[in-house]
């Protein structure tokens, strides 16, 4: 690694592309080495590989008991894959099991499959928002306005009788009201923001944008209404959710919505390229990713719609999946419109290999994808550590270990996920990185999350 400074941090990574592909496969040669010392080190590495595959398939047997129970007799899953790998690119796990109900054994989705994912793929925009960041391309205190000029008239919706309709929302939700409130919230005024709209707002979900499921019926119908996962390219959707209001001032509070979405466009007008070629030009290429992109392969099928909503899991109904209006992102071989909160598809190893060459590039023996300011800021808490359990930094649930139940596991464990249950982690403790692939809409509720089982299952095993 001397001297792997003096290129430009992008040119390098391009230049270690070849080299960690061949380092991920085992491809290199042992040379200047007496043979009886090679023929020693082959069985000390049989020995040891012997010992390892060992446990790795006692570890998967204990994963598959888990799962066993979590699909096939809770049936709290349709199926569930599970991949963990070391920070180095060992793989600790890799199984799966899926229900009979709705996969045949040989139909069952494994650990290499395409998945949709949802918002993880907010994680991925920020990560690249930070890349062009730190090469001076945009910056986060600079005003959305600058890049999406379109957002200059941007109005606030207020409720006349006070406060706002983000935390009217959230109170909603809160109380488990979810009958569509809308009378108090949607006699409103439009005014003007109390300050513009920065990039970082987009990336803490402080700009004011929101989903069409925000339980405010109005407003609601009217984001539906405008079926953006349809339009064309980048320049329809902008122009359809500009005649929308805001649901607050930008800076005034935590409201999850379409702000990583609106990032990713800010992304492409800020560096004139998409968000795909931004992906391939600065993540999937120099770091050898072939299971991450906003384009699935013609030769991948990807699994069913299924829904858990009424308790029991069944195919969902058209337009059941409700988060952008009923509509999906458009997931195809070759759309335009490249959805930076929520249009990623991804194979479970080839997220895993991404979040490996973010948060642990040292030890994949990569050129590091983001400067260690950055990675600093990202798993720093930005907002919401008053929460008690926890904080957000950058995409990443900072997470102190709290459970539902009651319970604590380790703390220190970065998260995050997507609308049809897929999750991903990052322990810096234990230095791995795991990826639960599923794809199911409103998962019946268990006291301990599956994902929490499987990462006590490890902290017992290693």
């Amino acid at each position: 690694m001397v001297g792997h400074f003096v290129l430009p941090r992008y040119r390098q990574r391009l230049s270690r592309a070849v080299i960690w592909t061949r380092y991920e496969h085992g491809v290199g040669t042992i040379s200047h080495r007496p043979l009886f010392f090679l023929g020693f080190l082959c069985n000390a590495l049989l020995v040891a590989c012997a010992a390892s595959l060992s446990a790795t398939e006692t570890l998967e047997s204990q994963i598959d008991a888990l799962l066993t129970e979590e699909i096939l007799v809770q049936r709290t899953y349709p199926f569930m894959t599970v991949y963990v790998e070391t920070a180095e690119g060992e793989v600790l796990a890799s199984t799966g099991k899926a229900h009979p109900d709705f996969f045949s054994d040989l139909n069952a989705p494994t650990t290499n499959d395409w998945m949709r994912i949802w918002s993880m793929s907010k994680l991925v925009t920020i990560v690249l928002a930070l890349d062009l960041a730190e090469d001076g391309i945009l910056g986060l205190s600079d005003h959305v306005i600058e890049y999406i000029p379109e957002f200059a008239q941007l109005k606030v919706a207020r409720p006349k009788a006070g406060g706002s309709i983000a935390r009217l929302s959230a109170q909603s939700y809160e109380s488990n009201d979810l009958s569509g409130l809308g009378t108090g919230a949607c006699d409103y005024t439009l005014e003007s923001p109390t300050r513009p709209m920065t990039i970082r707002d987009l990336m803490v979900h402080t700009a004011g944008f929101y989903y069409a499921d925000l339980n405010i019926s109005c407003l609601a119908h009217a984001q539906a209404a405008l079926e953006l996962p349809l339009t064309q390219s980048t320049d329809e959707w902008l122009a359809g959710i500009s005649t929308l209001p805001l649901i607050q001032s930008p800076g005034e509070d935590y409201y999850y919505g379409l702000n990583t979405t609106v990032l990713g466009f800010a992304l492409e007008r800020a560096s004139g390229k998409s968000l795909q070629t931004l992906l391939e030009e600065r993540i999937t290429k120099p770091y050898g990713i072939s299971g991450l992109s906003f384009l699935v392969p013609d030769s991948a099928t990807l699994p069913p719609r299924i829904s858990g909503k009424e308790g029991q899991l069944r195919l969902a109904r058209p337009l059941e999946l409700d988060i952008l209006g009923g509509h999906q992102p458009p997931y195809g071989s070759d759309t335009s419109l490249f959805l930076g909160g929520e249009g990623l598809v991804a194979t479970a190893p080839g997220f895993a290999k991404f979040l490996r060459a973010v948060f642990f590039s040292e030890e994949s023996g990569v050129i590091p994808l983001l400067e260690a300011a950055s990675i600093e800021a990202m798993t720093s808490p930005q907002i919401n550590a008053d929460s008690g359990w926890g904080a957000m930094g950058y995409a990443l649930w900072l997470s102190n270990g709290r459970r539902p139940d009651g319970t604590y596991g380790r703390a220190n464990i970065w998260t995050g996920g997507g609308y049809e249950g897929t999750r991903y982690w990052i322990d810096p403790e234990k230095k791995r990185v795991g990826v639960l692939m599923t794809q199911v809409y409103m998962p019946p509720a268990s006291s301990v999350s599956i994902e929490d089982k499987i990462r006590d299952t490890l902290d017992a095993a290693y």
